[in-house]
């Protein structure tokens, strides 16, 4: 497979590539903290546009400073309820990965938290959390026959493959897609709205590792980096676009109707 660096147009190829994008990310990015009880952790998000993100992770101690982590991120439009959820954290490697129940649903979602130092995790503490979840793609083909809609984690899939847990199979019907351009390294990319069955899920991949020609209601298949962010209460509440005017004003009085 490839790298989830390749789906936002980025060829990280060895360590000195993953280094200088990692220090060009940190002079460009915009820095959050979160404090923890032994160290703090600096994140840095260097957003590129259209939702392209490049993160990274320095880790402050009393034995020194140093880049915990750097990694691909793309932040997606469509979100998700996950309760009950779980956020296990790695803190030395500067990541940190949720497990929650999509809400009326029982699939699981796992994925990797690109925005751990712009949240408190307590403060959702007993309810649900809103979470924009996309896959980032190592590589995708268009299906010539149909196939079972899915979201599998490869792990289960094959368990002798080095995998993250984070890597799923996706496969679905393309409800939507448009082109992307990397404006920093020109790349070309695809957004891609699949139908998995029980979710719909944003999956981005490099054109260059796209087989086939994309066209609504064809089936797609991908090998993806499952990643996200969790929204605050003030992005929730920035989010809201008003009354719906395409709703009839008296449904609104249904939906608070008592029954006697």
């Amino acid at each position: 497979m490839g790298e989830p660096f390749d789906a936002i147009g980025f060829r990280v190829t060895d360590e000195a590539d993953y280094h200088a994008l990692a220090e060009q990310a940190h002079h460009r990015g915009a820095l959050t903290q979160a404090h923890r009880e032994r160290a703090t952790l600096h994140g840095c998000c260097w957003r590129l546009g259209e939702g392209l993100e490049v993160w990274t992770v320095l880790h402050e101690s009393k034995a020194g400073t140093f880049y915990a982590d750097c990694r691909p991120a793309f932040r997606g439009r469509h979100l998700y309820a996950l309760y009950p959820w779980e956020i296990i954290e790695y803190e030395e490697d500067g990541e940190a990965i949720v497990r929650g129940i999509a809400a009326g649903t029982d699939a699981e979602m796992i994925f990797e938290l690109q925005n751990l130092t712009e949240i408190n995790p307590a403060a959702f503490r007993e309810r649900p959390i809103t979470a924009a979840v996309s896959g980032l793609a190592y590589h995708a083909s268009l299906d010539r026959r149909r196939r079972p809609a899915r979201l599998l984690p490869l792990i289960e899939q094959s368990r002798r493959r080095s995998v993250a847990e984070n890597d799923y199979l996706v496969r679905g019907e393309v409800l939507h897609w448009r082109a992307l351009r990397n404006p920093q390294t020109t790349s070309d990319l695809v957004w891609v709205y699949l139908n998995t069955g029980h979710l719909k899920l944003e999956v981005l991949v490099n054109r260059a590792d796209l087989q086939g020609e994309l066209r609504r209601g064809a089936h797609l298949s991908a090998k993806v980096w499952l990643q996200g962010h969790i929204l605050s209460d003030r992005e929730l509440e920035s989010r809201y676009e008003g009354v719906d005017t395409l709703t009839a004003r008296g449904a609104y009085w249904e939906a608070l109707r008592r029954e006697h």
